[in-house]
């Protein structure tokens, strides 16, 4: 008799040992929110940062300029935050209220009909 050999799957089961884990690392990058933080400072310390606001609007109200969308979107990101809206709106949830009809209430008015016999002739009509 041969023996027979377990079948190999091409991926492993089960969950990843730690050490796996830890390699396969998701999310941002280390050190990135480093990055953002200098980004930030350097943009709030800049010496042009007043020139660079006005040109944003400047390009925003010229009808003929080609980024007139994309610094439309700037500003209204910043000058109007959607979460200043949720603030304003406040914890309203939607509620939808469904009434039934009692039928033994509705039932006042019971109409009565006698059936009628309908004569046609052989046209259908």
């Amino acid at each position: 008799m041969s023996e027979e050999k377990p079948i190999q799957l091409p991926y492993k089961r089960g969950r990843p040992k730690k050490t796996e884990a830890r390699a396969n690392k998701r999310g941002r990058p280390s050190g990135q929110a480093v990055i953002q933080r200098e980004m930030q400072q350097l943009l709030y310390e800049h010496p042009k940062k007043k020139t660079v606001v006005n040109h944003i609007f400047k390009m925003a109200l010229d009808d003929e300029h080609k980024n007139q969308g994309v610094a439309l979107k700037i500003l209204a990101d910043r000058l109007m935050p959607v979460s200043g809206f949720e603030k304003l709106r406040g914890n309203q949830a939607i509620s939808i209220n469904i009434n039934t009809i009692d039928p033994a209430n509705n039932m006042k008015t019971v109409i009565e009909a006698e059936d009628e016999k309908i004569e046609t002739n052989a046209n259908g009509a």
